[in-house]
């Protein structure tokens, strides 16, 4: 037991128990274990902090939550005798390819992120403490959100990993990341709304907002992301001239500039025909001057224009061609 969650660790928790219970859990220990123990208990007379307590509590329930998890690891189940996790190479570099910590520290940071999500806060805490503090980060910033806080407080609360846990975990998890190397990588939450606004879009114009509506009665906030992709600016070459040219004269001229910058040729030739010729020439002096410009920007802008251009298309003021 002190060795699996370190002596220190062990003889905090043991201080708060009854004298009869310390006794029975000595007597499952190793005698010379159990021995050092006992003469330790002894000696140290002075009373631990409410912190120290807490975070001996934490180390305690996080390796009861990983050895439940992963039982065929733990000690107890003769984990430390389990088989390396690949054949030995024939180069000099054999010990430390067998150190699966340093083989863990060689996958690469978004592989990581992926095999580890899943898992408890407490082994995800584990693993991060194992890697490079820089590396830790590019693990974290890859994790689900609402998981980030939850494991970035447990990381202040583990202290010094034992390294027979560590180790244990540490091979499941590179296990993992080796048997999910051959499989496609999963589609972020964005990426998904995206090939689903594509899928919609794809249906004919009086045929995707039956589809969208109906998808705000099961799922409304996907529904907003969604139609928030369903119309794009390359649309507005699909706009009748006659319309566009009215549409145009409700739009903010910087930003309708700062929409266009590095849009499709096409749509700003289709734009620019439909202007006047000052406002064409004012148009120009605004992309001209906006430089460069992020494209956080860009799309903010493009968000607003389209804004206008729904609402004109649900008024019937315009009619988008298929």
């Amino acid at each position: 037991m002190a060795e699996a969650v370190g002596e220190q660790t062990v003889l905090l928790l043991l201080r708060l128990l009854p004298s009869e219970t310390v006794e029975a859990v000595l007597q499952c220990l190793p005698s010379e274990e159990a021995g050092r123990l006992r003469a330790r208990l002894q000696t140290v007379t002075a009373q631990a902090s409410p912190q120290e307590l807490d975070d001996a509590l934490t180390q305690f329930f996080d390796l009861m939550r990983i050895a439940e998890r992963y039982p065929a690891f733990s000690p107890s189940a003769g984990g430390a005798s389990s088989p390396p996790l690949a054949s030995p190479p024939s180069s000099a570099d054999t010990a430390s390819s067998n150190d699966p910590v340093q083989q863990l520290r060689s996958i690469p940071p978004a592989q990581l992120a992926r095999a580890i999500q899943n898992e408890s806060v407490a082994a995800i805490a584990v693993i991060l403490s194992a890697l490079e503090p820089a590396v830790a980060g590019q693990v974290l910033a890859r994790l689900p959100a609402s998981l980030r806080p939850e494991v970035a407080v447990r990381l202040t609360k583990i202290g010094v990993p034992n390294p027979i846990m560590l180790r244990h975990l540490v091979r499941v998890v590179t296990d993992k990341c080796r048997q999910m190397a051959d499989l496609p990588t999963p589609p972020t939450p964005e990426e998904m709304i995206a090939q689903l606004a594509d899928m919609i879009r794809a249906l004919p114009r009086a045929e995707r907002m039956p589809v969208v509506r109906k998808m705000e009665t099961i799922d409304p906030d996907l529904a907003a992301k969604v139609l928030e992709r369903l119309t794009r600016i390359e649309d507005l070459t699909k706009i009748p001239d006659r319309q566009l040219q009215g549409l145009l004269t409700k739009l903010d001229m910087k930003t309708l500039a700062t929409a266009l910058k590095n849009a499709p040729e096409a749509v700003q030739a289709k734009i620019s025909a439909n202007l006047s010729s000052r406002a064409r020439q004012v148009l120009q002096e605004e992309i001209e001057f906006l430089g460069d410009v992020p494209r956080s920007r860009i799309q903010e802008a493009q968000a607003k224009i389209l804004a206008v251009v729904v609402k004109a298309e649900e008024a019937g003021e315009i009619v988008l061609e298929d």
